[in-house]
């Protein structure tokens, strides 16, 4: 008996777990890899098999967070009219996703996958809000019951809010609303703000639990094996949980054992997937101290230094998946690969190195350690947009799966074995049922704010007609109150103070450019919009500009700038820097429709 073999009789202890999804209007795109070399015999082929990839639900559970609180402290539900704990939507429109409605959300995905008949379900990481009890648990609830009732399979691995740190700690917000649409805290008891009176309440459902209270909580959802399973193993030998670390030592000699999830499980026969658990928590001066940054902007670039061993163990699995014919595919939180469109260096030029969350990309030099390793096809989140790099230089294709709380909101599907072919689909969700049921709330809130003569938002956002518009404005909220913070101050006021038209005179390109159609007249931030939506969505993304106008806006540029990049342009002219960025990223996040084929 081989020691594989023997591995996996060993662990074959577990009740298989399975998974189901919601339907709705939904929008598909697809990609092509091939996933076998054409030396392989017919006869060892496995029949086609499908796996949804769910990323960066961000969970919060509004009735059951209210569970200990005071009920007539809070809004009521209108449909159940039971107290709920929402975020604001001033704290909403802040921020990169949205926090309340993603429980609906992913219901409607899980009914979706179900009506697919889809039975393999992964979940690549930031499944809950932070980690908090309340949120693991109507996580696992939901994930049990599609698994009784439809028999579907979950397979998670951890992202960086699942868990915020390594270990439990105490946890809160301060921008939940109260019935009268002001904001308050809630803390976990142990905060500092509770122990001090400053919270206006306290619950232990809000603190943030550490690795070993959220692996047991979801055990029976890909963190321990099933007898359903062929094979299950971890790079530690062991199933058990409070095994499963790698030990960190210090120049003081003082060791921490680092929990580390990742696994490795055959649920069906032929198909290998992999979940790495691609956090890094790097410590904060001595480990003795167990305080460590949290694990947001650290990624692989990160991994490759802390996880050494963990890359040694991945690319035995590809030298044996080869040799087993086995169809490998990867998954973790974050990206493996470049995601913004090839345009990072432009990027950086106009808007600095650290804009745009591009601390969170992987290095050239990253990826192609991880390349190295094998590894031809993995599916990431983390960034809350939709991406296909696919490197010939490398050899690894990275799909960044979108997040289910951020424009635009979808999963995608991995089909494995299609004619000797992987397919990868990238779903939209745009209907969701009741969406809008908190929009009264809401309503209330902007009212509070109003009567108070404190800053308001843009109410319009509750006029949306179905989810996608709802992240949609979304997005556009968050552009102009947040993104555009990151651009040239002088270049935001010149495009706040000109229409789309005027802009394009500026550059001389009007007589080009006649595509404008009824847009000539929005107002010039909506460029910087339209490439937030790209960035995004990719070929989903729905333009405030025709598709032609940046084509020919392109083509304009190009013909005053032959290299057609920022970094060719003075550093004074940020307006023509700024629109070759636009359309550059435009054009080419069509491109993520185009096929590969890989040999695993």
């Amino acid at each position: 008996m081989g020691k594989n073999e023997k591995r996996a009789k060993e662990i074959r202890v577990c009740d298989a777990s399975i998974l189901n999804v919601m339907s709705g209007a939904l929008l598909v795109i697809c990609y092509s890899f091939s996933l076998i070399s054409t030396s392989i015999v017919a006869q060892n082929e496995i029949p086609p098999v499908k796996i949804a990839f769910i990323a960066d639900i961000h969970l919060h559970a509004p009735e059951a967070a209210a569970a200990r609180l005071p009920k007539n402290a809070l809004p009521k539900d209108p449909v159940s009219h039971a107290p709920i704990l929402l975020r604001s939507m001033r704290a909403q429109l802040g921020s990169t996703r949205l926090f309340n409605e993603n429980i609906m959300v992913f219901k409607e995905a899980l009914d979706d996958v179900v009506e697919r008949n889809i039975k393999l379900v992964a979940l690549p990481g930031d499944f809950t809000d932070d980690g908090q009890p309340v949120n693991i648990l109507a996580l696992k609830e939901i994930l049990d019951e599609y698994r009784h009732k439809h028999g579907l399979r979950f397979f998670a691995i951890n992202g960086n809010h699942d868990p915020v740190r390594p270990f439990t700690q105490p946890g809160g917000k301060r921008d939940f609303i109260n019935r009268e649409g002001a904001e308050i805290s809630v803390m976990s008891p142990s905060h500092q703000e509770c122990m001090s009176g400053k919270s206006d309440f306290c619950s232990e459902l809000l603190k943030e639990w550490g690795y070993k209270e959220i692996a047991q909580s979801l055990s029976e959802h890909g963190f321990l094996p099933s007898p359903a399973d062929k094979l299950f193993e971890t790079p530690f030998n062991t199933v058990d949980l409070d095994e499963r670390h790698w030990e960190w030592c210090d120049t003081e000699e003082f060791c921490v054992d680092m929990p580390d999830m990742s696994y490795l499980v055959e649920p069906v026969e032929g198909l290998w997937l992999l979940a790495i658990d691609a956090n890094v928590y790097r410590p904060k001066g001595s480990l003795k101290d167990k305080q460590f940054y949290g694990s947001s902007n650290a990624g692989y670039n990160a991994l490759v230094k802390y996880k050494p061993k963990l890359l040694g163990w991945i690319k035995d699995i590809v030298v044996r998946a080869k040799k087993q014919n086995k169809k490998l595919v990867s998954f973790s939180h974050f990206p493996m690969a470049e995601f913004s469109d090839q345009q990072t260096q432009s990027i950086a030029e106009l808007l600095g190195e650290n804009s745009l969350q591009m601390s969170r990309q992987p290095s050239d030099d990253t990826t192609a350690v991880l390349a190295a390793t094998g590894l031809k096809l993995h599916l990431g989140g983390h960034m809350h947009l939709f991406d296909v790099s696919q490197s010939s230089k490398h050899g690894l294709t990275n799909v960044q799966v979108p997040s289910l709380a951020a424009y635009q909101p979808g999963y995608s599907i991995v089909t494995v074995n299609v004619e000797g072919k992987s397919l990868v689909e990238t779903v939209i969700v745009r209907e969701v049922k009741n969406f809008s049921k908190w929009f009264s709330i809401y309503e209330r809130e902007w009212g509070f704010l109003h009567r108070s003569q404190q800053a308001t938002w843009d109410n319009s956002i509750l006029s949306s007609e179905n989810y996608l518009d709802f992240t949609d404005q979304h997005l556009q909220q968050v552009v102009n109150g947040r993104y555009l913070e990151e651009w040239p101050s002088d270049l935001v006021e010149q495009l706040s103070s000109n229409t789309v038209k005027e802009i394009v005179d500026l550059c001389h390109c009007a007589p080009s450019v006649k595509s404008m159609e009824n847009s000539s007249e929005l107002n010039a931030t909506n460029l910087v919009i339209d490439f937030y939506r790209a960035r995004n969505a990719g070929s989903f993304a729905h333009l405030a500009l025709p598709s032609n106008f940046y084509d020919q806006l392109s083509l304009c540029l190009k013909s005053q700038f032959p290299q057609s990049t920022s970094q060719t342009l003075d550093d004074s002219d940020a307006l023509k820097k700024a629109l070759v960025l636009i359309t550059n990223t435009i054009l080419s996040s069509r491109e993520d429709k185009a096929a590969v084929s890989l040999v695993l």
